[in-house]
């Protein structure tokens, strides 16, 4: 019976999950979905006490009523849908954007509006969960900036995500941001403590996320200086050669961090994207 099942794998056919498709099935331990799957239906994990994380893919857009309510053990949820759920303009200025890093109105939609402390808790995907921690994936253009940077400029910047409590770096090289999911008071909404609100406490992943922002964007204008130089160097060795022979290609995103780094960026863009 469906109530014995210790793992599950949603197959990427699947597009939606009925409500309570795996309601209080409490020896299932674990679950895999496949990206491609948009709905989680209501209650469609209620009450399976066994569930202790649980990864969401990026194509999910819709958390049901109590999709993981009761789950009595569920202590971890990472949302991979970092490109929606998180302010890209954060992702580009940092604090400078003047905008938080959590896109509040997109996390709403998704695990209902039971995220917001006026609302009834039995509209929140993950009403009566022990969760104290909600975790979103950075999109992958973080950390393929990172990847294209020298190896001790990587460990530099991985080092300084390990020593920040608001961010966690995954074995394949993403960035996870944490933000509280605080518990409503008690006796809130006729007796009930199950409300919850994810918020950033005192902005503080926003300043985690700053911080590897500013160290990413360093070691960029330090290499592609590197390369000037290199450049400037190379074109010095031989007076007579042609100045188009001794020219050396500056990679994005060094160029366009340099020519905004100059306020240049409006002025000559058309020329980088031309170059």
């Amino acid at each position: 019976s469906l109530r014995a099942l210790q793992r599950v794998t949603v197959p990427l056919s699947v597009t939606k999950l009925d409500t309570y498709a795996f309601s209080d099935c409490g020896n299932l331990e674990s679950v895999q979905f496949s990206e491609g799957l948009e709905i989680i239906g209501e209650r469609a994990f209620r009450g399976c006490t066994e569930l202790r994380s649980m990864i969401v893919p990026s194509s999910v857009t819709e958390l049901g009523y109590g999709a993981f309510g009761g789950c009595t053990n569920l202590t971890e949820v990472i949302l991979l849908g970092g490109g929606r759920l998180l302010n890209q303009g954060f992702l580009k200025r940092g604090l400078f954007s003047g905008r938080g890093v959590l896109n509040q109105q997109a996390l709403n939609e998704i695990i209902g509006h039971g995220n917001a402390l006026r609302d009834c808790p039995s509209t929140n995907a993950f009403y009566g969960c022990p969760l104290t921690t909600l975790k979103i994936s950075i999109s992958r253009s973080l950390p393929e900036r990172m990847e294209r940077l020298p190896r001790e400029c990587r460990l530099s910047i991985e080092q300084r995500v390990h020593g920040l409590r608001r961010l966690e770096l995954t074995q394949d090289g993403n960035i996870l941001v944490c933000f509280s999911h605080i518990r409503g008071p008690s006796g809130f909404f006729n007796g009930s403590s199950n409300l919850y609100a994810v918020e950033d406490t005192n902005d503080e992943t926003a300043e985690s996320l700053h911080q590897i922002l500013r160290l990413i964007s360093f070691h960029e204008l330090k290499e592609s200086s590197i390369l000037i130089e290199l450049a400037m160097w190379k074109s010095s060795l031989v007076e007579d050669r042609a100045p188009a022979d001794s020219r050396t290609s500056v990679p994005d995103p060094a160029k366009s961090l340099i020519m905004d780094y100059c306020g240049f960026t409006g002025f000559l863009e058309p020329a980088i994207e031309g170059d």
